[in-house]
């Protein structure tokens, strides 16, 4: 789909982290994890359940998402954020 950076689209972000909860290649197909730079080539992160993807939210790691071409990917996204502000309040 579209390349974005998390922090301009979402605001809040400083890292994010992603936690694959299906497997490629036996729940679905496609929706590889890509950093996308500028000038080189991309960065694939072949979602297994399980894997942990951590990264900065910064413009440094601009990253897209393949689409899915048949079944459910499944993922559990976190943010995490360093300014007290705009985190959860009690």
């Amino acid at each position: 789909w579209h390349a974005h950076v998390d922090r301009e689209q979402y605001g809040a972000f400083d890292f994010t982290a992603l936690i694959y909860l299906s497997e490629f290649g036996e729940h679905f197909e496609g929706g590889q994890f890509a950093f996308v730079d500028a000038g080189a080539e991309a960065l694939t992160v072949e979602p297994r359940e399980g894997r942990t993807v951590l990264f900065t939210s910064g413009a440094e790691n601009v990253h897209k998402v393949h689409r899915v071409s048949d079944g459910v990917r499944l993922a559990f996204t976190v943010a995490f954020t360093c300014d007290p502000a705009k985190g959860v309040q009690d």
